[in-house]
C-alpha cells in the first residue's frame, strides 16, 4: 500500500511506478467540480466517482482485489479511517464475486491498521492489501466525496 497527498504528488514521482503515477496526474487534474457521480475512463482505467457515506466499522467488509489496483483518492470529507491488513496476515476468503473482482476476508482486527483519510489524500491498494473503506470515527456519520480508480495488474508490471 502507498498513502500520501495528492497536493505533493511531484515529491512521490520517484518511488512510485510510472503508470500508478500517471494515473494520480489524471486524479490530480481531472475536472471533479464539474463531474456528476458515475463512471469515467481516465489513462486507461474506469474511475468511479461517487458520494458514499462513512459507517460503523462492524458494517464495513475487509475488502481485496485480485485483478486491479485500487487508488481512492478522497475528494471532499473526512473518512476517519481506513481498515488495513495484508492477505498473508487474513487469507481466509468468506465472500468472492470474480465477475467483479471483489473478494471479502475474515478480519483479524488486532492485525488491521488505520491509515486516516481526508481531503487530497490517496492510497493505492495492491491485490496484497486488504482494505476496510468508509469506516466512521469518533464524529460519526459523514457523507464524502470520493474516487475510486481500478487499474488492471498487468499495466503496472
Amino acid at each position: 500500500m502507498i498513502t500520501g497527498d495528492i497536493h505533493h504528488l511531484e515529491a512521490y514521482k520517484r518511488q512510485l511506478p510510472a503508470f500508478i503515477y500517471q494515473c494520480l496526474t489524471a486524479i490530480r487534474d481531472f475536472d471533479f467540480a464539474s463531474a456528476a457521480d458515475g463512471k469515467y475512463e481516465l489513462s486507461g482505467c474506469t474511475m468511479s466517482v461517487e458520494s458514499p457515506a462513512t459507517e460503523p466499522e462492524e458494517n464495513r467488509k475487509l475488502e481485496g482485489h485480485k485483478k486491479f489496483i485500487d487508488i481512492q483518492y478522497e475528494i471532499k470529507g473526512e473518512e476517519e479511517w481506513i481498515g488495513v491488513e495484508t492477505v498473508f496476515d487474513s487469507p481466509r476468503e468468506v465472500e468472492s464475486y470474480k465477475d467483479r473482482d471483489l473478494y471479502f476476508f475474515a478480519s483479524h482486527r488486532e492485525k488491521e491498521s488505520k491509515v486516516y483519510f481526508t481531503e487530497g489524500r490517496f492510497a493505492v491498494f495492491f491485490p496484497e492489501d486488504l482494505h476496510r473503506p468508509l469506516c466512521q470515527g469518533k464524529k460519526g456519520r459523514e457523507i464524502l466525496r470520493k474516487a475510486v480508480m481500478k487499474v488492471p495488474v498487468e499495466k503496472v508490471r
